[in-house]
């Protein structure tokens, strides 16, 4: 069997491109309505996606003024799609910066429970720090020690959800026994975070080890990414970075003892699509036309740890931050960034021209052959197992791929048709 593309939608609101909520093209007052989301998560399963992906924030964005940047709880809604959706794997984002072991583990071993095994959790360490103030902390955590504490807080959770065995639950009503007490086991795991007992307040759920996905691409990420992830998500913006990255992600999981084909490199990627390239272009136009600098400036402003950006000359090359940042900001995605205004030569204005569209992920403009071509060849290069879709607007952006784009791959034997298991895990493994 020929190797397949792995396939996760980043379902953000009305779409990841910033003020898009203005464009006819979105339905902002059904944002927060379950058929909102059940809309979404049923295009993507028509197209045969590995999996519904939802991120998370835990403060409200300086840009909410004049953005749509509101973020509802990933798990209500999650849990909502489980009954709604029979195929399609559900990721949630949860931090291990602000959260704890025992409520993370059970959570998601409950909502792998009502999908019937299609949950999976994206791992993140969070860098912003308006959420250490909603989360009563006096300050954001240095960088290595929220990789320290991630670390020991995604062990927790993988012992947590092995705490039960398979066949721990009897149900002998003649008995009257329920459980096998010996096949329930505490992890009493103390380090230095985390105390916990154990075993979780449920069974084992269908797929036991949920997948992981993570996308830190700092060298500490990378690590954290290597060891456990399952999915990693990755922001390229040429093949070359791209095979870069998925190489050393791949050498990195050989290094902890797993296959290199354990993890899947998925960079990101929103396309904007149109019958022909001209349309696409147009479409481009008119959704970047909605973009305010001074909105993206601030998102920008907190992507970069706090450093105002609105006090460099727009109009001037973008200076290199890369010293520059405070210690306990994001690592990665300001230096992939910073990376690529520099190889660009692009200006201040021009970086948050491009990340207003895609929250700094590469726009890919076109027909539907083109875009299928783009992701054909980065695909066959190996600079990607697949990739995460971030459409600029929902949900149209999400039907054009899943109708135009998805049925080129398929016809080229890049694609599944259909899905061949029930799990995540299942869909993982598919190629």
């Amino acid at each position: 069997m020929s190797r397949l593309m792995h396939l996760a939608v980043f379902a953000q609101g009305v779409g990841v491109g910033q003020s898009v909520w203005r464009s006819p093209r979105t339905t902002p007052e059904r944002m927060h309505t379950v058929d909102h989301w059940a809309h979404l998560a049923r295009a993507a399963e028509r197209g045969c996606f590995d999996a519904f992906f939802i991120a998370d924030a835990l403060n409200l964005s300086t840009a909410i003024e004049t953005d749509a940047t509101d973020r509802p709880d990933p798990i209500p809604i999650l849990s909502a799609l489980s009954v709604l959706t029979d195929r399609i794997g559900l990721i949630g984002t949860s931090s291990t910066t602000y959260n704890d072991p025992f409520t993370v583990a059970r959570q998601f071993a409950t909502l792998d429970h009502l999908s019937n095994g299609r949950a999976g959790w994206n791992v993140v360490t969070t860098a912003i720090p308006a959420a250490a103030e909603n989360y009563g902390s006096t300050g954001l955590p240095e960088h290595a020690d929220r990789y320290v504490r991630g670390e020991e807080f995604v062990d927790v959770v993988r012992a947590l959800w092995e705490g039960w065995e398979p066949d721990a639950i009897v149900a002998d009503r003649e008995a009257g026994i329920w459980t096998d007490r010996s096949k329930l086991h505490r992890i009493d795991h103390h380090g230095q975070y985390f105390d916990v007992a154990g075993p979780l307040t449920i069974p084992r759920s269908p797929q036991g080890l949920l997948p992981l996905a993570q996308a830190g691409s700092s060298p500490t990420g990378m690590k954290l990414g290597a060891r456990v992830a399952d999915l990693v998500f990755a922001t390229q913006h040429s093949i070359e970075s791209a095979i870069e990255f998925a190489d050393g992600m791949r050498d990195l999981a050989v290094a902890t003892g797993r296959e290199r084909s354990a993890v899947k490199v998925l960079p990101g990627v929103t396309p904007i699509i149109g019958r022909t390239d001209a349309q696409a272009r147009d479409l481009a136009l008119e959704l970047g036309s909605l973009i305010s600098e001074q909105t993206t400036l601030k998102f920008l402003n907190q992507t970069f740890g706090g450093i105002d950006l609105s006090r460099f000359d727009l109009d001037e090359p973008f200076p290199d931050l890369r010293d520059r940042l405070p210690s306990n900001a994001s690592v990665g995605r300001p230096t992939l960034l910073t990376e690529v205004a520099l190889r660009e030569k692009l200006t201040v204005r021009q970086l948050a021209q491009r990340v207003g569209l895609s929250i700094g992920h590469r726009t890919l403009v076109g027909s539907p052959d083109t875009v299928a071509d783009d992701l054909q060849r980065w695909f066959e290069a190996g600079a990607a197992d697949g990739f995460i879709v971030l459409p600029a607007d929902l949900p149209l952006g999400l039907d054009d791929f899943v109708d135009e784009v998805v049925p080129r791959l398929q016809d080229r034997g890049l694609l599944r048709k259909k899905y061949r298991g029930s799990t995540l895990r299942d869909h993982l493994a598919d190629g």
